[in-house]
């Protein structure tokens, strides 16, 4: 019943005023931002959009949604999207709860922001601490044992 509901839904949005006043480059992208933001809250919360548990739109706007495949100039209204979303959801009486999630993705909307770069999400550089070893845990042991280092030396 969700996957129903919920493309109903986007699509009737999809097609409101309040989507036609979004940004330009974000308009045609609608559709597939509120099903992957959907489908990625349902998985967490298996009652959504009935009932969502706090921190669940934290999770998936914060770590799923930069990862959506959209273009770049479409990633920074991908928060909006979601808030003016929920907010046509409850003016339409299907969830009463709008306003107030809404709220809360706009907040988290700021999360989003900081944690996107051009062409994706920003990642952490990883360096070598100073004097590890060059050796990676499945390559041959260097003291010749003929092992892997994870079952030799690296212990």
């Amino acid at each position: 019943m969700f996957d129903t509901r919920w493309d109903n839904w986007s699509g009737d949005f999809a097609e409101s005023f309040q989507a036609s006043q979004l940004a330009p480059e974000v308009r045609h992208l609608v559709s597939d931002i509120l099903s992957h933001f959907g489908t990625a809250v349902r998985a967490i919360d298996h009652e959504f959009p009935d009932e969502v548990s706090s921190g669940t739109f934290a999770r998936v706007l914060t770590e799923k949604m930069p990862r959506l495949g959209i273009p770049d100039q479409a990633r920074p209204h991908i928060p909006e999207v979601v808030a003016l979303f929920l907010e046509y959801l409850q003016e339409t009486g299907r969830v009463g709860e709008g306003e107030d999630w809404a709220a809360q993705i706009r907040v988290i909307g700021h999360s989003y922001q900081e944690r996107l770069k051009p062409g994706g999400v920003k990642g952490v550089t990883i360096k070598k601490a100073p004097g590890t070893s060059n050796v990676g845990r499945n390559d041959p042991c260097p003291c010749g044992s003929g092992k892997k280092y994870k079952k030799c030396c690296y212990q």
